[in-house]
Parts: structure tokens; sequence; C-alpha cells
């Protein structure tokens, strides 16, 4: 995060949570959304919003939603959250690219003028990742450490330790209790700071980009470009 998207966050989007924890990271904060009150942010929460995908937090004021995100999750771009009763999202989650979670209707069945609906809560255990553009429905619970796949919409409860897919999300094989499950909290906890982990990663990934090789993209690209 720059120092331009740190003091942007800080003045401009941080004062709309009720509460943040330490290690707030926004990549493109002017892109997210907070709609509402009551959205609690956890310690090393990270987000990345574009122009074009924003992240969106909506809580219903009436009768009294609520979004509690917990420590080291990550929200990618797209993300949109709504509550009207409690939305809480464990620790070490994953959310990605446009994935929706919405513990409500929004409108009555009958009465289409009436909002928000039936709500019912929804609740991510710790460790829950949320494959691109799923959608997770009210009422839902996910148990720890379980994976829902891309596009998947999920209208009941998954239990933990599985993968699930498909609409309506089905169980398709349970995790291998034989392998240790490396969480994010893993980044912020070791010997080795955050900001360290980014700088090799970075380096890593960036090793064969050179200035005549990114002039060259720019003026002649290539397939290798």
């Amino acid at each position: 995060m720059t120092a331009y998207h740190r003091a942007w966050a800080q003045r401009f989007l941080v004062p709309q949570f009720d509460a943040v924890g330490a290690g707030l990271v926004f990549f493109g904060p002017q892109h997210v959304e907070v709609n509402g009150p009551r959205v609690v942010l956890g310690d090393n929460v990270h987000m990345m919003a574009t122009r074009d995908r924003r992240i969106c937090f909506t809580v219903h004021s009436e009768p009294g939603g609520q979004i509690t995100v917990g420590d080291a999750v990550i929200v990618l771009p797209g993300v949109r959250i709504s509550s009207a009763t409690r939305v809480r999202i464990g620790k070490n989650c994953m959310l990605a690219t446009n994935c929706y979670l919405t513990d409500a209707d929004w409108h009555d069945v009958y009465d289409r003028t009436s909002a928000p609906g039936s709500c019912a809560p929804i609740t991510l255990h710790d460790n829950v990742w949320i494959g691109d553009s799923a959608i997770v429905c009210k009422g839902v619970t996910i148990g720890e450490n379980s994976v829902i796949g891309a596009g998947a919409v999920v209208a009941s409860d998954i239990p933990p330790n599985v993968i699930a897919a498909g609409n309506p999300a089905r169980v398709i094989k349970p995790l291998d209790p034989e392998r240790a499950l490396v969480t994010r909290q893993s980044l912020f906890s070791g010997d080795q700071s955050y900001a360290e982990w980014i700088e090799r990663f970075e380096r890593y990934v960036l090793a064969t980009n050179t200035f005549p090789k990114w002039l060259r993209s720019l003026l002649a690209p290539t397939r290798e470009l």
C-alpha cells in the first residue's frame, strides 16, 4: 500500500467502520464502499479493490444488520457483503473476486414493496475459502477449513474440512486429513514480517523484468510479453 493510499484510507475510509484492527491494508481504498453502520474488521485484514470491481459492505440499519470480519482475512476485487441481521467471517478466510454474501432476500416474496424480506445469519468459520463469483445465501454456516468452488451457490450448510461446488453447492470431496493446512495467519506470526514477505514475493515475480522489456511491451508487444 502506497503512502498516498494509506493516507487516503485513514482520512476517508477507516472512519466509516465501527472498528478496525492493527495491520489493515487497502489496495485501491477509493474503490471500497461502506454503506451503513456496524462493520468491524479484525487485525491484518487485506482488501484489494479496483475501479471496475468495487468492494461493497452494505448493512441494513433496521432491524439491525452487522458484518464482522476476523483476523487475517483477505477480500479481493468485486466482493459484496450485505447484511440485515448478521454476517460473521472467521479468521484467515479468503473471499475471492466477485463473490457475494447476503443474509437476506431484500424483498418479501409476496409483498415486493417490503424490505429486507426473510433474513437469517451467515457464519463462515475459520479458514474458509470462498471461490470466484460464488454466492453464499442467508442462513448458511460453512465449517472450518472448507472450500467453496468458483460459481457455486451455497443455500444450505457446508460441514468443515470439505470442498463443495455446484448450484446448489454440494460436498464433492473431503480435505486430506494427513496434509497440514497453512493459513494466512502464518504470514503475520513468523520470524519474517509481512512486508518482508511481500518484498521477497515481488522480487520473485518481477525477477526477469527489465526496462527494455517493459518498453518493448508498450511499443512492440509479443506473445512472450
